[in-house]
Formats: structure tokens, C-alpha cells, sequence
């Protein structure tokens, strides 16, 4: 069953329900950034729901102090992260681009333009690599604690 026919709009899931349909290490990862979020922001996350054909479904959001970490979608054994990254950002990026996996650094180049103000990203957190480049992206936005 898919995730947003599991939990239609009308039925709000919690982040534990999350990452009980995410399952295995994807769960054990969903459940690390929430605490790295917690502890190294103070962010707290907020569940939505998103009618976008795309990624239809509850979601979680994390911002802090007007900042956005990005969206984080449940899937079967991952989760997928959309985030911006604003262009007065991308000096930052090539400062750390030894930090940041290959596959991230292609994923960066060739993301398109999201409403002329940076970057957009979508992609799967699939193994610590992934959660490693991510945490990077957002310490990029701003720095942790």
C-alpha cells in the first residue's frame, strides 16, 4: 500500500508512524536525523500534508528561525529529502565540496533553478552517505550547534 493511501488526509500520522512504514535501516536513519535535528538546531518537526501530484501524503518539514531544512517524504526503506539552497549559498557549497559525496556534487550540478532563487534538490537517503551529504547541505544553510 502506498503512503498516502496508508494515511489519507484525514488520518495525521506521527513521526514514529513514519518511520514505521520506512522500516529497517531506513527507519534506524529517519530516526537519527530527527534527534541530529533536535540536538544539533533545536528544529522541531512539523508533519504536513501535500496534495502535489508528485509527492502526494504527510510529510515532515523542519525549519529554524526562518530557515528551511526541507521536506522530508516517507517511502518503503528510505526517505527522500527536497530542499533549496539558495545561489547566495553557492560559494559555501564549493567550499565544502570535498565533504560531499561524487554523487551529491553531480545531483548539485545539475539541479535546476527553483524560482530564480537557488537550487532544487530531490533525492533518496538510502544509506549513511546520503544522510552524511544531507547533513552537510543543511550545515551549509546554517551552521549546528
Amino acid at each position: 500500500m502506498e503512503w498516502n493511501e496508508l494515511y489519507p488526509k484525514t488520518t495525521e500520522p506521527g513521526p514514529e508512524n513514519m518511520a514505521d512504514f520506512i522500516g529497517g535501516d531506513g527507519k534506524k536513519r529517519w530516526t537519527s536525523l530527527f534527534s541530529y535535528m533536535d540536538t544539533a538546531y533545536g528544529a522541531k518537526p512539523k508533519i504536513t500534508y501535500s496534495g502535489c501530484s508528485g509527492k502526494p501524503g504527510w510529510n515532515v518539514k523542519f525549519q529554524k528561525s526562518g530557515q528551511s531544512f526541507g521536506t522530508l517524504y516517507p517511502e518503503k526503506g528510505f526517505f527522500t529529502v527536497f530542499i533549496v539552497i539558495s545561489y547566495k549559498l553557492d560559494g559555501m557549497i564549493d567550499i565544502l565540496k570535498n565533504e560531499l559525496s561524487p554523487e551529491m556534487l553531480n545531483r548539485y550540478a545539475a539541479a535546476q533553478d527553483y524560482m530564480k532563487m537557488g537550487k532544487w534538490m530531490m533525492f533518496p537517503i538510502h544509506n549513511e552517505t546520503d544522510l552524511k551529504d544531507y547533513k552537510t547541505l543543511m550545515s551549509v544553510k546554517m551552521q549546528p550547534k
